[in-house]
């Protein structure tokens, strides 16, 4: 008994003459969009593994405000710490003095409206602290966290926060605690070894405390800057083909006046945008743990993502089927997608300079007013990302409106193509005694 059915006899063999003189019309093509396809792949992928190509040589340009209001020294063990540190993998420290930020209150906003992804300062009169401890005359009062504080924001690309800024700092205030021993010859005279309290200041003098702007330790936020900034694409992707589909077959773009089709479809796709971008909120704040977030963050984040929406639905609908046929519109919305999540995953200063062209896409812009909402104002960037955003959000509607007309010219055409081929059919079939 054979394992496959018979042939079917209306067909014919691949060695047949028929197929001999046939096959290069299917087998170049597909092995041509093999290639094409592989090639697409490699220069995506290329171009996203370079947003991240040697990041970790290039934290340098992460700066980090740094104020001494010690003036003693806490403050030079500080100095000499950052001095051992000091390369090309560590964030890099701008000194600034005590005239330009006279309260460290200062350098919170510091953070949130410069250009510093974080700030380090010693507290006044940490050093005379610290020595009356040592000699036993401030047994009760004396905190090692109160000695050298540090600020950053949570929410400002939290990998990066989390992995660099933070863990950077706390190794930066670990090694001045080691570099208090080379600088306080007072204190090794000083230290009581007999005392519990006196040698325990003097082996333990200083210790990190930190200002997180916006504690965001969720383990979702992972996916804020990458998978989150991929479903908006593919929502509207999947929306226009469908609609443009249903289209179609019930003859809309054939029949129905194209001004009315426009308005139509101008409505669907503003509420349909809208249920997206507030299903996007609905679960992120689902997810948010103990992320402390306000009901009127969750509201600026749903009318930020429905923009977001609104962009990538005009874009797909400008140019699925009207620009790209739908065989190949897979190519153009892979590379839409890798180039807009490659301008969120990482911060440019960790990039080589050519990524910085990214500043123009939707996704970029988007994340960088997400991190403005969630972290009460912080580190804005409107007057950059919300004209970039108009402007995409502009020229979607004249695109869109264009494709509108444009497909419905494509109906005609195909319809009246059908026509022609039944008439004539029909005309063939018809016996020409009658």
């Amino acid at each position: 008994m054979s394992l496959f059915p018979p042939r079917d006899s209306s067909r014919t063999p691949f060695r047949s003459p028929y197929w001999s003189q046939r096959w290069p019309q299917f087998i170049i093509p597909v092995a041509m969009v093999g290639i094409i396809l592989q090639l697409l792949f490699l220069a995506n992928m290329s171009y996203l593994y370079g947003v991240l190509f040697k990041s970790g040589s290039r934290a340098q340009a992460l700066k980090v405000l740094a104020v001494d209001y010690d003036g003693a020294e806490i403050g030079k063990s500080l100095s000499l710490a950052y001095q051992a540190l000091e390369s090309k993998t560590f964030p890099s420290l701008e000194y600034r003095s005590i005239s330009e930020y006279p309260d460290p209150d200062l350098l919170q906003e510091a953070v949130c409206k410069g250009g510093y992804w974080g700030a380090i300062y010693t507290h006044s009169d940490a050093s005379t602290r610290l020595m009356d401890a040592i000699q036993g005359e401030n047994k009760t009062n004396y905190d090692p966290r109160k000695l050298i504080s540090y600020i950053f924001n949570g929410v400002y690309y939290p990998v990066i926060t989390s992995s660099i800024i933070d863990p950077g700092m706390k190794a930066l205030v670990s090694a001045a605690s080691r570099m208090y021993y080379r600088v306080a010859n007072e204190a090794r005279l000083a230290v009581n070894l007999s005392d519990p309290v006196s040698s325990n200041v003097f082996l333990n003098p200083i210790e990190a405390s930190s200002i997180d702007i916006t504690p965001t330790s969720q383990g979702s936020r992972v996916l804020f800057n990458t998978v989150s900034m991929v479903m908006p694409i593919l929502m509207q992707f999947f929306f226009s083909m469908a609609m443009n589909g249903i289209f179609t077959d019930t003859g809309v773009f054939t029949n129905l006046s194209k001004r009315d089709i426009y308005v139509i479809r101008l409505i669907i796709s503003k509420v349909y945008t809208l249920l997206c971008a507030i299903g996007m909120s609905g679960y992120i704040w689902a997810f948010r743990e103990n992320w402390s977030v306000s009901r009127g963050q969750f509201f600026e984040t749903w009318m930020c993502l429905w923009f977001y929406m609104e962009v990538n639905y005009l874009i797909v609908d400008s140019i699925l089927d009207v620009v790209v046929d739908i065989k190949f519109f897979a190519f153009f919305l892979l590379t839409w997608i890798i180039l807009n999540v490659a301008s969120t995953i990482w911060p440019f200063e960790l990039s080589a300079g050519f990524y910085r062209w990214s500043y123009a896409l939707p996704a970029h812009n988007t994340w960088t007013l997400l991190m403005t909402i969630w972290s009460g104002g912080c580190k804005s960037q409107n007057e950059v990302a919300l004209p970039v955003l108009f402007g995409w959000w502009v020229v979607g509607h004249t695109t869109s409106a264009w494709a509108v007309r444009r497909r419905c010219l494509l109906s005609e055409s195909m319809d009246e193509a059908k026509t022609l081929e039944i008439d004539g059919s029909a005309s063939v079939m018809k016996d020409p005694e009658q």
